[in-house]
């Protein structure tokens, strides 16, 4: 995918930790710089995240917001065996630190 003349100028990881290993396939073995030749985006927003050396931009999973909400369908689900499934949504925030750029003729 990097390595063809029309390679991405971002990629988006299922999750941080595949993402410090993206950043470091791009860096040390193709050469690529991050964010200047491509940006990188992970989901979970975990600890490393944070450190220099990836300064990861990164989707915050809301973890105690997913748990509070599972429990109370599940208790729903307890208390009234005809609880029908239902779907929630929740905001998981973008933690845009040094990994990825703004794209040209954006607004920063």
């Amino acid at each position: 995918m990097f390595t063809s003349q029309d390679r991405p100028d971002a990629v988006f990881v299922a999750n941080d930790h595949m993402a410090f290993a993206v950043m470091d396939v791009l860096r040390y073995e193709l050469g690529l710089r991050v964010p200047q030749d491509v940006s990188v985006v992970g989901y979970d927003d975990v600890t490393l995240s944070h450190w220099p050396s990836y300064d990861l931009t990164t989707v915050r999973q809301p973890a105690n917001a997913m748990v509070a909400a599972t429990v109370e369908a599940l208790m729903a689900r307890l208390k009234h065996d005809d609880t029908a499934p239902r779907r929630i949504t929740l905001d998981g925030p973008l933690n845009i630190r040094g990994s990825a750029r703004t794209p040209e003729g954006q607004p920063p």
